[in-house]
């Protein structure tokens, strides 16, 4: 019996002519198959790696000098303003509920923590942490 896909040698297009011929025939001189070697699938990654990765590079391109990252102070004002009247209002209005703004303050202590490092060194940990942050969004593996 001749399989399509499993390898092809000199013998098999013979065995399907003299399969054709008789089946008493075929049974008989049946050739032994010879093993196929089965290609070992790539090594898998699962989505949040693979994620990760777009957005890393994504976040290098967005952040591409230590002065396109934001400053302390400019987090600390991010934070203040999500908790402005106006725009808790607006989200109770639209959503029912007051906005979340703990992420904004992780941010801000964040950045605290990273003043003694160089400013290249700062860019990277950065990058590294918004590539997080959006990949575990985007994946649905909220914080």
């Amino acid at each position: 019996m001749h399989i399509p896909f499993f390898g092809s040698t000199a013998e098999q297009p013979a065995a399907s002519s003299s399969s054709s011929s008789s089946s008493t025939a075929s049974s008989s001189t049946s050739s032994t198959p010879t093993p196929v070697e089965v290609p070992t699938p790539p090594p898998s990654v699962n989505r949040f790696e693979s994620v990760l990765h777009d957005e890393e590079k994504y976040q290098e391109l967005q952040y591409p000098t230590f002065e396109d990252v934001p400053g302390c102070m400019r987090l600390l004002d991010e934070f203040l303003m999500c908790y402005a009247l106006v725009p808790q209002l607006r989200n109770m209005y639209r959503h029912g509920e007051f906005r979340d703004c703990t992420w904004k303050f992780q941010d801000f202590k964040y950045c605290l923590s990273m003043k003694s490092e160089s400013p290249e060194a700062r860019r990277e940990l950065w990058v590294k942490r918004r590539a997080d942050w959006w990949a575990r969004r985007r994946v649905g593996g909220w914080w």
